[in-house]
């Protein structure tokens, strides 16, 4: 079936290109200049015959479908550079007509695109397509949005003035934001009486990885069932499109009302953790109320994945706590929940906080440390503590800066054992984080707070000793922050608050470790496991890799929607809209990637594109493709006007230069200018391949 979707796919760029092309042709026929051929796709010949699906002549053009995709051509009569010679055009040559016509000839092709975005654009307006709403479902703890203030269920209307209709442009907007600058967001907000409107300053962040600023939010799930999908728990339990999902329970315990994003996170994490175990939802349809139960069930047939069924913990180090967040009263950035009702815990989860304290009200206490002082007991409401932990106000971490061994050579000063907690006067939870703050910090000489048996300790060393660590190993292995129910790990006794020390011969230093370990053995492959308890007792047991995949739920799994559709005279204003906004974003990308906001591994060649397509094609509705089919349009019109030789831009700038002299560019300057442009071409074409292809393999 997917190689049926590709042939879709390869089908809408052979539209588009067949577009540009025709432009070009309607334009040469309108001057008068001779058409010799008119391919879609490229038919390069090979031992004297051209690779073709098919061609055939009529009147005086040849017209062809080349049997390589992603191209197109249309051959004008006597070419479009002149030559060192000096025989005269033919009246019917292109280069027999004047700058105007062949400048018309040459831009025809990008008008034909952006035009042919315009309509695609009216249609699918018309007819109604939907976007993805501006609405945030996650903001990341410890990310810019975060930090402002941002909450699961705002709502993003603009961004510095401009408004903002899907989260896409959202998304866009920020990444090609300049890098280390505030953007004001306005955001709406629900409220007990309404929504209330709000400016907030957020400075985006540089991911490296990524090559792109971001803010660190995630878009926000539906709670409307769309359809009824059949083989699902939601089937089963006779749930249907159109209901809506507001409420939970497990472990026979209602949650505290939460926005809808965030109860459909909370629905995920239980359906991936507790396999096979009923839940309920609160459905709401029409004016009624019901509590539903559902049960999840392990897809029939389907292969096991190579896991074990652990996911791992980020801490119970309160690194930050969310502005105008309740919890800032109870805890302080850094410090430590030890224990929860005497109970030594190493991940703080809304899920054990009901399955372990599972009364409805009261209090919890925690007994909480830091490194200033000694573990002091906090009363804290269940429910407050349940809040916080569901809505993350609270940025949890660890000092996983811990070391494992030094070789002799090692300046540091530490042993094996010793965890660094503060670098001068920068927090360091994590050896990945030294580097940076090396960077921030020019000192010759850094205090290294760490911790040896419980106590925090102070030395100084030489900067030197910082910035060559390769006498240094690190254990870095989290807490479990939760063990799959049913799944290989709690099988075999491991549970919550756990850290892994040993699979098979491996000992565990990291997470990487024990992915690298668990994927190398097949599923059904046994082990030998060795971890310590949240108590401190180490304990070993046999592990049978291999976790079976479970079924969709059937509930809302897509993205919160909104659907645009107009009549025809409001399309037509629609279309010319988003052809505007799309033609700005394009040249905003291209300004940001000359000023590297953006990272030139973030654009996509033929292969990407197809990919995308592909996607669209396979989980879209027609007029998603059409929407797409603009997009890509506007984009390939708006590149080839780029003053660059042998796009069309190139060709319309040595025309302007012709007008300005009175005479043609020197036929070696342009074949000079044409060979070098060809050669850049081709290296972009394979740079692009090359991470189009490993975005692909990831």
């Amino acid at each position: 079936m997917i190689l049926l979707y590709i042939l879709y796919a390869l089908v809408v760029i052979s539209i588009i290109i067949f577009i540009h092309e025709a432009g070009h042709f309607l334009a040469a026929k309108r001057v008068g200049v001779r058409v010799e051929r008119f391919s879609i796709g490229f038919d390069p010949p090979i031992r004297g015959r051209n690779l073709r699906v098919f061609s055939f002549r009529k009147g005086e053009t040849e017209y062809v479908l080349g049997m390589i995709p992603f191209g197109g051509y249309v051959k004008l009569a006597g070419g479009e550079v002149p030559s060192d010679s000096e025989k005269k055009p033919a009246k019917d040559e292109l280069l027999a007509k004047g700058v105007g016509a062949r400048s018309l000839v040459f831009a025809a092709g990008s008008a034909m695109n952006i035009l042919s975005a315009f309509f695609f654009f009216m249609v699918a307006f018309t007819l109604g397509v939907s976007f993805a709403e501006p609405q945030i479902g996650q903001a990341i703890p410890g990310f810019p949005a975060w930090q402002s203030g941002l909450k699961s269920g705002d709502a993003v209307v603009a961004i510095n003035g401009e408004e903002v209709t899907d989260f896409h442009d959202m998304t866009l907007m920020v990444a090609l934001g300049k890098r280390s600058t505030p953007m004001r967001f306005t955001i709406s907000r629900p409220t007990e009486d309404g929504s209330g409107i709000f400016d907030v300053n957020i400075t985006p962040r540089w991911n490296p990885q990524h090559g792109i600023n971001e803010i660190g939010v995630e878009p926000a799930i539906s709670n409307v069932i769309l359809e009824r999908a059949p083989e699902t728990a939601a089937a089963r339990a006779g749930l249907k499109a159109g209901d809506k999902i507001v409420g939970l329970e497990v472990y026979g315990q209602r949650l505290p009302p939460v926005r809808d994003p965030v109860l459909m996170n909370a629905i995920a994490r239980v359906s991936l953790l507790r396999a096979e175990e009923p839940f309920k939802v609160l459905v709401s349809r029409e004016s009624t109320s019901d509590w539903v139960e559902l049960t999840p069930r392990k897809k029939a047939g389907a292969e096991k994945s190579p896991q074990i069924g652990v996911l791992p913990s980020p801490g119970t180090v309160a690194r930050a706590i969310q502005e105008g967040s309740e919890a800032s009263r109870f805890l302080k950035p850094r410090d430590e929940v030890l224990r929860i009702d005497g109970e030594r815990v190493g991940t703080i989860d809304w899920l054990q906080i009901l399955e372990k304290w599972p009364g409805k009200a009261g209090m919890l206490e925690l007994t909480v440390t830091s490194l200033e002082g000694s573990p002091q007991n906090v009363r804290v409401e269940r429910e407050a503590l349940l809040r916080w932990v569901l809505r993350g106000e609270i940025q949890w971490d660890s000092y996983s800066c811990k070391v494992a061994t030094l070789d002799a050579s090692s300046t540091l000063g530490l042993r094996p054992g010793d965890t660094i907690t503060d670098l001068n006067d920068a927090a360091c939870y994590s050896p990945d984080e030294i580097p940076g703050i090396l960077e921030k910090d020019q000192r010759a000489k850094f205090s290294i707070r760490f911790l040896r048996e419980g106590r925090s300790s102070t030395i100084t060393v030489e900067r030197s000793a910082l910035e060559n660590l390769s006498a240094v190993t690190w254990q870095t292995m989290p807490w479990l922050a939760a063990v799959t129910s049913g799944g290989p790990a709690q099988k075999a006794g491991i549970t919550a608050g756990s850290t892994l020390l040993r699979l098979g011969p491996k000992e565990l230093r990291s997470w990487e470790d024990l992915m690298a370990q668990v994927t190398s053995l097949k599923p059904g492959a046994e082990a030998e496991v060795a971890w310590r308890t949240a108590d401190g007792e180490e304990k070993k047991g046999s592990v049978t890799v291999g976790l079976e995949p479970m079924e969709p739920l059937g509930l809302a799994d897509t993205l919160r929607q909104r659907k645009v559709q107009v009549g025809v005279l409001e399309s037509f204003a629609l279309g010319a809209k988003r052809t505007v906004i799309s033609s700005k974003q394009i040249l905003l990308t291209l300004k940001s990637l000359i000023r590297r906001d953006v990272s030139a591994t973030n654009l996509a060649g033929p292969v990407g594109i197809t990919h995308q397509l592909t996607i669209v094609v396979e989980q879209g509705t027609f007029t998603t493709l059409l929407y797409f089919l603009a997009l890509i349009s506007i984009n390939l019109g708006l590149l080839n006007l780029l003053p660059f030789p042998i796009l069309d831009g190139g060709h319309l700038v040595f025309l302007a230069i012709e007008k300005i002299k009175g005479s043609p560019v020197d036929v070696r300057v342009q074949e000079w200018a044409m060979n070098i442009a060809f050669f850049l071409i081709l290296t972009l074409a394979v740079y692009v391949t090359f991470n189009d292809i490993r975005r692909l393999i990831r």
